[in-house]
């Protein structure tokens, strides 16, 4: 007899963010090292990660279907699954625009904004390896506090960077091309933020 197939979500969760973590430290390195040739084999690297990702995600959504007895509400494993492949599709896109608006050099505070990135990353990763135990509460609570923290610290450079760069007397075309990139870092803390609320909320509801 086959024996049937183990599937764990909450594993499948970690295996999702560990891709994340990944794509974060592609583009912190990136950043710190910036040229156009580094930027287009990243570019490729991340994306292929955003494809296993994916793939993850269909898995999880084919299994859900025919499971009987989901260790969540079904909607909390497609939402926390769709959170996580967000952040991941917002790491992609900022690799993405850095290429499509030819970026030559890179602004100071953009390396701050990838090590807060990838700081946040990890404590999602980390919220997600402590989610398996959903039981928890406490500990769930102090992780998604640390996340909420770093989403602040975000805010507010990107209110700096922003505030800098449009007091400047650079070109419009230098002034759209920025606040596109910043607004994309700002969206990729916040989705740390997002996974962040849903565990909380699911903890919540099954405590």
């Amino acid at each position: 007899m086959k024996k049937k197939e183990e599937y764990n979500y909450f594993d499948e969760f970690i295996n999702s963010s560990n891709y994340i973590v990944e794509s974060s430290e592609i583009l912190r390195d990136t950043i710190q090292n910036f040229s156009r040739e580094n930027l287009k084999e990243s570019v490729i690297k991340v994306h292929i990660l955003e494809n296993k990702a994916d793939k993850i995600l269909h898995k999880m959504r084919n299994y859900l279907i025919k499971d009987f007895l989901p260790p969540i509400e079904r909607e909390d494993i497609i939402l926390i699954g769709h959170r996580i492949d967000d952040l991941e599709d917002c790491i992609d896109e900022i690799l993405i625009n850095f290429n499509i608006l030819n970026i030559i050099n890179i602004r100071n505070d953009v390396l701050e904004f990838a090590e807060l990135l990838l700081i946040s990353c990890k404590s999602v990763q980390n919220a997600l390896e402590h989610f398996k135990n959903f039981k928890k509460l406490e500990i769930i609570k102090e992780k998604v506090i640390e996340i909420n923290h770093l989403e602040e610290q975000g805010d507010k450079l990107f209110e700096n960077a922003m505030s800098k760069l449009y007091s400047e007397k650079a070109d419009t075309i230098e002034i759209i091309k920025w606040t596109t990139i910043y607004n994309c870092l700002e969206n990729t803390i916040d989705a740390c933020e997002r996974i962040g609320d849903c565990i909380e909320d699911v903890v919540m509801k099954n405590s």
